[in-house]
């Protein structure tokens, strides 16, 4: 009996194992269906949840759910959902099918979404066309929904809606419109043809009256802005001179527009003895109120004169267009003209104080940053100009000035500070750390207190980031959390906890403990980014969230800190969670968990610890092999303690060796736990790897000053040989990708390791001299910051260490890789990596008689856009590895390339 129920056992098993290894694997077909889902958005009360579920063919639908019945609508092509503030609505915008909009596109017609609106109790909708943009009112009762501008027109139609009984009312012409917060008022700026109707306007949608607050038909309006909970609103107006080529303002502003008078403000430079001489009121500037209303805050800048036209086109010397590089520019010529438009639109801050109508400037520099601090007293400016050279080449330090508004008064009152927080949220301390410690300074008094040093100068606390291994003469740190409600404590992070950091010096409590057991807590802001400073300040007399990492396990949750100090661990498991996020005015909570071998789940409910599941995704893929991912331990080949990645084969069989694919970038470990949805256009896909039978590797990376390549070698390798003495992986068949950065470490690890029978070069970094001196030309900034203190840590110039630069380069011994064969991938308008990096490796490999061939994508930038690029780049990868690494016969373009004549013919075929 005992050997026939062993029988029996053992045949359960090896059915059951046989079962799971036929289960079919993934083909690009099957791939269509996966989906992802987007961070939910919850209404108010947090009674419902939207979330778009995206599909990988881009047959998408918005989901709702909720209510009394827990019902669920669903809208196909549903996107940008957002609940009104009375719980009662939700509306949505509504795209097209993916093949009408490339129809449309095809055919060179716009693209136009419609909008939605849903009555969340009743579930009637309403649905108008060609919608552009929409948004509630405050209050929740009105909408306002604006149509697409009409074909080179800068005005467009709105409607306004009262959701109560369906009554619509239509503005024609509006330039700009906003609602304010303190009520629902809706401010609009209209401009008819010829300007006759040029207006700003108030309309009050509960009572129906428009209040036209002024208009005018020479002028425009524009900058429309509310004061934050108020009826008070302000505008710019133009005035147009002919004796200059810009467009001055006058700045118009009306307290309380909810009485039947209300009472005007005017700022007009032209009439305004101490406005500043030679400047004007400029609107790319939107203007700002202080909290209290008592002053104004809007952008100046120069006046620029017409251009002189008295001379004939004959009489005028033609002008040469040179460029002039000087070493005294901080921002090089190409940054500069990266940046044309947006410095063009840069302006001098500058406050109009109401009361005593006295205007102050606060900018002086339109190359420097200036913020007004909370209540109305003062303001600062950001100096670089003393450590220009530092900013050349990445480090950042900055001077402060302190502006004294009743008194115009401008003092510096820190000099060279390097990580520099700004102001608390009363505006009466400035926060910024030396590398070490963190120090205030108090607004009023200039008295400067060291908030650390009883904690750091015992080892009680380390707030400097030990985890940054990019060289600097100055230590980065943890990036602060914050301040707390009121501004009675700044609130710091050390690697692993919170610290609460007393304003007086005597030192701080840490209000977590998660170094005793390596978990790092992070406070959790539930407030909007563009919230007041105040509302994003944490208060600590209400329970506060935090997300909690694993350091080393990679364990993910939530912790929750109540007022009485007590830190409860809410969940902590072997799973990727999201940012938590929460209701507006109900304690109700949702988050995504995810894992490899399980896909995203929305979770939601009051209490965290418990909170249900309320959406599933990808429940198909059950139905098909799947990998798994395994967290490992290594030591680099220097003996440094790391950690990796390995993902397995689908269909893993242990009785067999695989080949293998490294992909490498710097650190990666952390993303053990993200699910990874099969695609095509995705083209270093760790899922299609996977399911084309390779194990995938994912070593973490940590850098050596100046040896960026030699740090790669030394972590990749020792990750490689402890897969391949588990038996594992065929030592023969190991092959490595990477992009951009890790573009440059496949090309380092192609020309120096002998453990790759092949590497793919994406978008890499090939050539060390030459690419020290090259300019990041998406952006345009010189590359010697990335080079030095960045990403490629070589920490001094060239010439200080140029055995390192050769050391480190791949194309220094091109002539002797190791590899078979190297694959690079560009992007023929590369603005990253200049796109001459990959061409100058395979001019001198094909010089060394090496096999590297190289894919060219034109009109591409460092990451491939086009969708027919993105496969095609994805399915040669496959190619070039099945080759190398499984191999499979070589595709024509390996052993033979592609001449012109062919190329262009197969592209005549399928236009």
């Amino acid at each position: 009996m005992n050997r026939l129920t062993t029988t029996i056992l053992l045949t359960c098993i090896c059915a059951a194992q046989l079962a799971a290894q036929t289960k079919p694997l993934l083909t690009p077909k099957d791939y269509g269906k996966w989906e992802t889902p987007s961070v939910p958005r919850l209404a108010p009360k947090g009674d419902w949840a939207a979330f778009v579920i995206s599909r990988v063919s881009e047959e998408n639908e918005l989901r709702i759910r909720g209510g009394a019945h827990d019902t669920t609508f669903v809208v196909a092509y549903g996107l940008a959902p957002a609940f009104s503030a009375d719980d009662k609505w939700i509306a949505y915008s509504v795209g097209i099918p993916p093949k009408e909009r490339d129809r449309l596109l095809k055919d060179k017609k716009p693209v136009r979404n419609s909008f939605e609106a849903r009555d969340l109790v009743t579930g009637k909708t309403f649905t108008v066309a060609d919608i552009s943009a929409w948004s509630f009112s405050p209050d929740g009762r009105f909408l306002s929904m604006t149509r697409y501008a009409p074909e080179g027109k800068k005005t467009s139609e709105v409607l306004v809606q009262d959701l109560s009984n369906g009554a619509r009312l239509t503005f024609a012409n509006v330039g700009e419109q906003a609602w304010s917060d303190g009520g629902s008022k809706l401010a609009l700026a209209i401009e008819t043809e010829g300007g006759v109707g040029n207006a700003v306007q108030v309309y009050d949608p509960v009572s129906g009256r428009i209040h036209v607050l002024e208009s005018s038909p020479t002028a425009q309006y524009r900058g429309l802005a509310w004061r934050p909970k108020s009826a008070d609103v302000a505008v710019l107006r133009s005035v147009v001179d002919k004796a200059f080529r810009d467009t001055a303002n006058v700045l118009l502003a009306w307290h309380d527009v909810s009485g039947v008078e209300p009472v005007a403000v005017r700022l007009d430079p032209a009439t305004m003895a101490s406005f500043p001489a030679g400047m004007r009121i400029a609107d790319y500037r939107r203007p700002s109120w202080s909290r209290d209303g008592r002053v104004l805050y809007f952008g100046i800048k120069k006046r620029e004169a017409a251009p002189d036209t008295s001379k004939k086109a004959g009489e005028k010397e033609k002008v040469s267009d040179v460029e002039i590089w000087h070493p005294n520019d901080v921002r090089v010529q190409p940054q500069q003209k990266a940046s044309e438009q947006q410095d063009l639109r840069v302006t001098l801050l500058s406050a109009y104080r109401i009361a005593d109508g006295k205007v102050v400037q606060i900018g002086t520099d339109l190359n420097e940053r200036s913020d007004a601090l909370e209540g109305g007293r003062y303001a600062t400016e950001l100096d670089r100009k003393p450590y220009a050279w530092g900013w050349k080449f990445g480090r950042d330090d900055e001077d402060v000035w302190l502006i004294d508004l009743a008194s115009g008064e401008r003092k510096r009152v820190l000099e060279k500070v390097r990580h520099y927080y700004g102001p608390n949220p009363a505006g009466t301390k400035l926060a910024w750390s030396d590398g070490k410690d963190f120090w205030t300074l108090d607004v009023g008094t200039g008295a400067r207190t060291n908030l650390t040093s009883t904690l750091t100068s015992k080892g009680k606390a380390d707030f400097v980031d030990r985890d940054n291994d990019t060289p600097n003469n100055v230590p980065a740190i943890v990036n602060p959390a914050g301040w707390s409600k009121g501004g009675e404590s700044f609130l710091a992070y050390d690697n692993y906890d919170v610290w609460r950091l007393a304003l007086d010096g005597s030192g701080g409590t840490r209000l977590t403990d998660g170094a005793r057991d390596g978990v790092t807590h992070r406070l959790i802001n539930f407030a909007a980014l563009n919230a007041s400073p105040d509302e994003r300040a944490y208060d600590l007399s209400k329970p506060i969230y935090f997300q909690l990492r694993g350091k080393k396990t990679k364990q993910s949750g939530y912790a929750r800190r109540n007022p009485d100090g007590n830190v409860e661990r809410l969940i902590l498991t072997d799973a990727g969670h999201s940012t938590l996020i929460r209701a507006d005015s109900a304690p109700v909570f949702a988050y995504i968990r995810q894992r490899y071998d399980e896909p995203w789940n929305i979770h939601m409910g009051t209490d965290v610890a418990t909170a249900k599941t309320i959406a599933t995704t990808n429940a198909f893929q059950k139905d098909y092999a799947w990998s798994h991912v395994e967290l490992m331990d290594f030591k680099s080949t220097s003996g440094l303690p790391l950690q990796a990645l390995l993902y397995y084969p689908a269909n893993y069989d242990s009785s067999k060796k695989y080949p293998m694919i490294v992909y490498t970038y710097e650190l990666l470990s952390q993303n053990l736990h993200d699910y990874v949805a099969p695609r095509e256009n995705s083209y270093y896909n760790t899922t299609v790897f996977t399911q084309n039978g390779y194990f995938v590797l994912m070593p973490d990376i940590v850098f050596h000053p100046r040896q960026p390549g030699v740090s790669t070698q030394q972590s990749v390798e020792g990750a490689v040989k402890s897969v391949l003495a588990r038996g594992l992986v065929d030592p023969a068949r190991v092959g490595h990708v990477g992009h951009s950065m890790g573009g440059y470490e496949a090309a380092f690890l192609g020309t120096h390791s002998k453990m790759f029978a092949t590497t793919i070069v994406g978008s890499g970094i090939t050539d060390m001299i030459s690419f020290a001196g090259q300019n990041h030309w998406q952006g345009g900034s010189a590359e010697f910051d990335h080079w030095e203190t960045g990403q490629f840590r070589m920490e001094v110039a060239p010439w200080e260490d140029f055995k390192a630069m050769l050391d480190n380069s791949p194309l220094a011994t091109v002539q002797q890789m190791p590899a078979k064969a190297i694959l690079v991938m560009v992007g023929g308008d590369d603005g990253t990596v200049d796109p001459r990096q990959g061409s100058v490796f395979y001019n001198y490999a094909r010089r060394a008689g090496k096999q590297v061939v190289m894919l060219l994508y034109p009109g591409e930038g460092h990451g491939l856009t086009k969708k027919e690029n993105q496969v095609d780049y994805e399915r040669r990868i496959l190619q070039w590895f099945g080759h190398y690494l499984k191999g499979d016969p070589a595709a024509p373009w390996i052993t033979d390339g592609q001449k012109q004549i062919e190329r262009k013919a197969l592209l005549e075929a399928n236009k």
